[in-house]
């Protein structure tokens, strides 16, 4: 995706209803050949229902190449139980 920093992509990304990610983008700077600084690549986590209409977002704001891969887990903090389970084991 083009733009002049990261910051101008992820706000491009958050003005689309469906692709702002779990908590935001990643967006990185991709150092690309020809020297133009300006390309970036962005991971975004959307549900399996929402994938096309993300794609569809995606291009409206400038994105070329999607790569899309499923994903098996998100552990986006330990939960309590998951902790006394690992408690319990050690014992």
């Amino acid at each position: 995706m083009r733009g002049s920093s990261a910051e101008e992509i992820a706000d491009n990304i958050f003005s689309q209803p469906t692709i702002g990610g779990l908590q935001g983008p990643t967006v990185s700077q991709v150092i690309v050949r020809d020297k133009d600084p300006n390309w970036f690549a962005v991971n975004v986590i959307v549900r399996k229902n929402d994938l096309f209409k993300a794609i569809t977002e995606i291009r409206e704001i400038g994105g070329s190449g999607v790569v899309v891969q499923p994903v098996s887990y998100i552990f986006e903090e330990e939960p309590p139980r998951y902790s006394a389970m690992l408690k319990a084991l050690e014992a």
